[in-house]
């Protein structure tokens, strides 16, 4: 048993593995084998140059730089929806103004601007809530600044079909009783 012990303890001390192989000796790759390798070893490489280039990036960037400007287009996009909304407002009351039939565009304007110093509000069906009153007390204090709703009467100078041809005098004389 001693000179086992012996000679395990050189064939491990030259180097050799359990299978008896020398570790020591290069190992051998087929071309197909080392040119995947290589492959491994290039997209590796790229993927560190990648990594570190990201890093870099990181680093160089201005996070408060950046912060700041989302804070000024957040502010930007509300302060945009608030004119938007406003637009609306405008538009809608331009549409009940006009619904109004106001004579020219001065007393169409003045109804406007009462309406939007009063801030009414429009609901769900595009009513405006208490623009009636603002309306009907405009047509109180100034009824000329309307059309008129009926249409005026137009008068004919003659009754179709009648025979025009007596004279002036002629006339006053039949209604009169005298030839």
């Amino acid at each position: 048993m001693a000179d086992e012990t012996k000679n395990n303890a050189p064939a491990e001390s030259k180097g050799t593995d359990a299978a008896g192989a020398d570790a020591a000796a290069p190992k051998t790759y087929s071309e197909e084998d080392y040119a995947a390798l290589q492959s491994q070893l290039a997209d590796a490489q790229k993927q560190l140059s990648d990594a570190t280039t990201t890093i870099q990036s990181y680093k160089d960037m201005d996070i408060e730089g950046i912060q700041k400007s989302a804070a000024e287009w957040e502010q930007k996009a509300k302060q945009l929806e608030v004119e938007q909304k406003a637009k609306d407002y405008s538009d809608k009351l331009e549409k009940y103004v006009q619904a109004q039939g106001m004579k020219n565009d001065i007393y169409a304007a003045h109804l406007k601007g009462q309406l939007m110093a009063a801030e009414l509000k429009f609901d769900k069906d595009g009513t405006l809530i208490g623009g009636e009153d603002i309306v009907k007390k405009l047509r109180e204090s100034c009824p000329d600044a309307f059309t008129d709703d009926k249409p005026k009467p137009q008068f004919v100078g003659s009754t179709p079909g009648a025979d025009h041809k007596e004279t002036e005098e002629a006339s006053i004389r039949r209604i009169m009783g005298l030839k």
